[in-house]
């Protein structure tokens, strides 16, 4: 079916009575009435703005309808200064269902150069609805800038509680793709809010695709895809730049890329091109728990000047990690430069090849296999690290990888 452009008659409420139609989105009124025309005529499918068009909403605008749904931004601005707010529990914890643009549907949703400003709550949500089942829900943004919202920039969220207390959420998985697009200094006015943020719960997976954008100077972490159930966790970023993120809670600083999976399932992780700088935690931070193989694969990934570890990865129960890293750097990282650790029923495969790992204040490589962290007595079979051209120098504790049941190939 064609899509059908939404043409707007905005009923303009003047003193003589007499209506105004109007051909785009151009101001509040008529945004509110496109999503409001769309929530109830499934055959609306794209909504339209005007070039360049300035809108400052005094609420959040709301979408709510079962169909596909574009947004053509042509430019326009979406001011969301005084669109919705937030309250602050005893743990300074905020508590709010507002963004300056609300999605909740199980319809797949593109946005196409949109800018979303100055949001006092969040800058994009999306709210999964907890019976949603079928295929999984595809969201595409191209073009898109969401900055200084005080919560999260994009929230795609499959999580039925709002404190991330359980593991309730719908049956389907996310698939999200971004092109060109920047999300910049958000997460700045409460706790543990980031640039873009993922929940999925329930089964169902998590599939990213990023590519030629920036997710820099956000309070939380960059992006974080957090994942709990079954389900499997595949992100793929290409020309990104994950720099200056996770400073706003100097008592639990956040990362640059933050990759949680709890439950059974695997993880697999692409990195080009990405460059992971002052950021105040880690600047790649991957956590598998519970059964589930992790696979990472980094190629020119430069990761400096953080607080913690530069690029950890994690893996607790049965499970393997294998790592392919060519062309990458870590250096002056306030931990080791790149830390692996597997603790359970696994072991370690790696090749690091044209690796530099320098200036670190404890290892600038360690790799870890514990079937039992702290055992006398290694049970499962060693892990194996190949190396091809790596550099350590300046490290705190010494220029040789430090190594547990791992051994160089």
């Amino acid at each position: 079916m064609k899509h059908r452009i939404i043409s707007l008659s905005l009923l303009a409420i003047l003193s003589a009575g007499n209506v105004q139609a109007i051909d785009k989105v151009s101001d509040e009124a008529s945004l509110i009435y496109a999503f409001a025309m769309a929530n109830v005529d499934s055959s609306i499918n794209k909504i339209v703005f005007a070039k360049n068009a300035r809108i400052s909403l005094n609420s959040p605008v709301i979408y709510t309808g079962s169909q596909n749904i574009m947004l053509l931004g042509n430019g326009a601005i979406i001011d969301g200064a005084n669109a919705g707010n937030f309250t602050l529990n005893d743990e300074l914890l905020a508590s709010t269902e507002d963004g300056s643009l609300i999605f909740n549907t199980a319809g797949d949703i593109k946005i196409q150069k949109l800018n979303i400003v100055n949001c006092a709550t969040r800058g994009v949500l999306i709210n999964i609805p907890e019976d949603a089942q079928g295929d999984d829900i595809q969201i595409s943004l191209d073009k898109v800038k969401i900055r200084n919202s005080a919560l999260h920039g994009l929230h795609i969220d499959d999580n039925a509680d709002e404190f991330d207390g359980d593991g309730a959420g719908s049956k389907i998985g996310i698939e999200l793709y971004i092109s060109n697009s920047s999300f910049v200094s958000n997460g700045t006015g409460a706790i543990d809010f980031d640039g873009i943020r993922v929940d999925e719960r329930g089964p169902g997976d998590i599939h990213v695709i990023v590519i030629n954008t920036q997710i820099d100077g956000n309070g939380g972490d960059g992006m974080e895809l957090d994942e709990a159930g079954a389900g499997n966790v595949d992100a793929t970023l290409k020309h990104v730049t994950l720099n200056d993120n996770g400073f706003y809670n100097p008592k639990d600083l956040d990362d640059g890329f933050d990759i949680d999976e709890a439950g059974a399932g695997n993880v697999e992780v692409s990195l080009f091109k990405v460059m992971a700088n002052r950021n105040k935690d880690e600047g790649v931070d991957i956590d598998e728990t519970d059964a589930g193989d992790v696979k990472v694969k980094l190629r020119r990934v430069i990761v400096m000047d953080t607080t913690d570890e530069g690029i950890k990865i994690d893996e607790e129960g049965e499970g393997n990690v294998e790592l392919r890293f060519s062309n990458v750097m870590a250096m002056d990282g306030g931990d080791d430069g790149i830390q692996v650790t597997e603790q359970g029923k696994g072991r370690i495969e790696a090749e690091l090849k044209k690796v530099s790992a320098t200036d670190n204040n404890k290892y600038g490589v360690k790799m870890e296999q514990w079937d039992v962290k702290g055992e006398g007595r290694s049970l499962e079979e060693a892990g194996r690290l190949k190396i091809q051209m790596l550099t350590l120098s300046g490290n705190g504790k010494g220029d040789e990888p430090g190594l547990h049941n791992v051994f160089v190939k």
